[in-house]
């Protein structure tokens, strides 16, 4: 059963036909393969229902943005609504289909995302940097590129630095970009841990997060002076291996204890299968 298709533009109201070295044409779904450059990792099931049930109602406000390679089309812009299409199971979609560089597709497919809010900040950050190294751009073309203001993009770019477990959090969004912002300002990986455990626990505030990190060395529970930096590489070291916080205490006998945190019933069985060794 053929679909009508609405909301395709002024163009295709016009005509379906060329415009400059782009054209607007309807593609079978099932051709259409994912962006290879898609900064997007996560697509929330419930918010890509919600837009199924907008396209049946009303159609598709705007079409897909598409390049042919090797007679396949690939996704530059539009993969929620590609997937909103499978999810109802239409057989055509309207796609513009453009001519691109390898660059321009990356930097196309991270404007529409950041515009549209879909990314977190970690995926922003990570797309950025592949974006530098693929492209041999510098930051301030780069930022000229996407039109982000330079500050901006160097602040997406450091988050990058940010240990595993904490671009997780900010991913799950336990903490935004200005918590991860304050935490780097700590010392090492194992400090910016402690500090996002509270952070994440006490619900603090980015302001209230800044403060905790102004304070974090001043008392004497935070005082790394004559502590062994080899236990501290251990401890960073396991931190990263279970991706949660893991504490050493221990003693030049050779004896000590080993602490590793966890924050929900789910995260410990997590924690347990690992150690256990038992699949899940």
């Amino acid at each position: 059963m053929k679909r009508k298709v609405l909301g395709k533009g002024i163009a295709a109201i016009i005509a379906n036909e060329p415009i400059g070295k782009n054209k607007l044409i309807d593609i079978d779904v099932d051709s259409i393969h994912p962006n290879p450059h898609q900064p997007r990792k996560l697509f929330q099931k419930d918010a890509l229902l919600q837009l199924a049930e907008s396209m049946k109602e009303v159609g598709i406000i705007q079409p897909i943005s598409v390049y042919k390679k090797d007679d396949k089309y690939f996704l530059v812009v539009g993969e929620r609504r590609w997937r909103a299409a499978q999810l109802l199971k239409w057989e055509k979609i309207p796609a513009m289909v453009k001519e691109f560089s390898e660059n321009d597709i990356m930097a196309e497919a991270l404007i529409e995302n950041i515009q549209r809010e879909d990314l977190n900040a970690i995926e922003i950050a990570e797309a950025i940097e592949v974006l530098i190294a693929q492209s041999g751009e510098g930051q301030q073309e780069t930022a000229a590129r996407i039109g982000m203001n330079r500050a901006t993009m160097a602040n997406f770019l450091r988050l990058l630095k940010l240990p595993a477990q904490i671009k997780d959090d900010i991913v799950q969004e336990k903490l935004d970009q200005g918590h991860a912002r304050a935490l780097l300002a700590l010392k090492n990986d194992q400090d910016m841990l402690d500090a996002a455990i509270q952070i994440i626990r006490k619900k603090l505030s980015v302001r209230q997060a800044e403060m905790l990190v102004k304070k974090f060395y001043s008392g004497p529970s935070k005082e790394k002076v004559g502590i062994d930096p080899d236990v501290l590489k251990i401890e960073n070291k396991l931190t990263q291996c279970l991706a949660t916080k893991v504490k050493l205490n221990y003693s030049k006998s050779g004896k000590g204890t080993m602490e590793i945190f966890f924050n929900s019933l789910a995260e410990f069985e997590r924690l347990f299968s690992i150690l256990s060794k038992e699949k899940k």
